[in-house]
């Protein structure tokens, strides 16, 4: 006789349930780290772009001009801002797609942990069975001796 886990097919549905955790969670990661990438290249043609005007101001420049880097300056500060804000929500994201794919790690587990003993009380009914059907070929070898013994003394 087979081993059956009656739980199996739960056991199956968790354990995609805990896959697809781990590509959300995996998503998650790359769209924060996408998001780090991005904010750190705006941050540093921000400080590039105030580092140039700065060295524009030193050597005189013309107030259309000045007014034109402040703007663009001003824009990517608020892109910046934008930026930090899809940050602070990607990283809540990654938060609570780890804490689901933790809770699904969890549920899988407890599954498998009924399956194994499940598993280890099968293997000691038949265990049990194969030794009984042993000791009956064994008494019945014994008693088949006694019986020749008997016949032949």
């Amino acid at each position: 006789m087979r081993f059956r886990f009656r739980l199996e097919t739960l056991l199956r549905v968790r354990k995609r349930l805990e896959e697809v955790a781990e590509m959300e969670f995996s998503a998650a990661l790359s769209r924060q780290k996408a998001i780090e990438g991005e904010l750190e290249e705006y941050m540093k043609a921000l400080r590039n772009e105030e580092k140039k005007l700065r060295e524009k101001m030193e050597e005189g420049i013309m107030s259309t001009d000045f007014n034109l880097r402040c703007q663009l300056i001003s824009q990517m500060e608020q892109k910046c801002k934008e930026l930090d804000k899809r940050l602070k929500q990607a990283r809540l994201d990654v938060a609570q797609a780890r804490g689901q794919l933790r809770q699904r790690h969890i549920d899988t587990e407890l599954v498998s942990g009924l399956r194994e003993r499940d598993l280890k009380r099968y293997l000691k009914e038949v265990d049990a069975r194969l030794q009984k059907e042993l000791d009956d070929l064994v008494s019945l070898g014994r008693a088949r001796q006694m019986k020749s013994k008997r016949g032949n003394g």
